[in-house]
């Protein structure tokens, strides 16, 4: 018997899920490598502060702006109201949501 396309989808999935909580359930791992992943640190914080910034405030207004407008005149499709709420809920909400998510494995 031959698998399908979701069937292989799927065994990823739950293989790349099982990868992903080994190494966020390893917290020594990340206290071990002291300042070898500093330049990296260093790169994300730019894209956070980026990400966060005055750009990322502007293009949320302008797209909750223009669901809005979309809306008042009867033509939005709602899939996209769904999806601005979720992507700004998840850009500005991110930071706190990983905090919190950390805070409860013990650290």
């Amino acid at each position: 018997m031959t698998k399908t396309a979701r069937q292989y989808f799927i065994e990823i999935l739950c293989v790349a899920a099982m990868t992903g909580v080994a190494v966020v359930g390893n917290v020594d791992l990340a206290h071990a490598a002291g300042d070898l992943f500093q330049p990296i640190n260093n790169v994300f914080t730019s894209v956070l502060s980026f990400m966060t910034g005055t750009f990322a405030t502007t293009a949320a207004t302008i797209a909750v702006c223009a669901v809005g407008y979309l809306a008042l005149t009867s033509r939005v499709p709602w899939s996209w109201c769904f999806s601005i709420i979720v992507g700004v809920a998840f850009i500005f909400g991110g930071a706190q949501l990983v905090q919190t998510l950390s805070s409860g494995m013990g650290n």
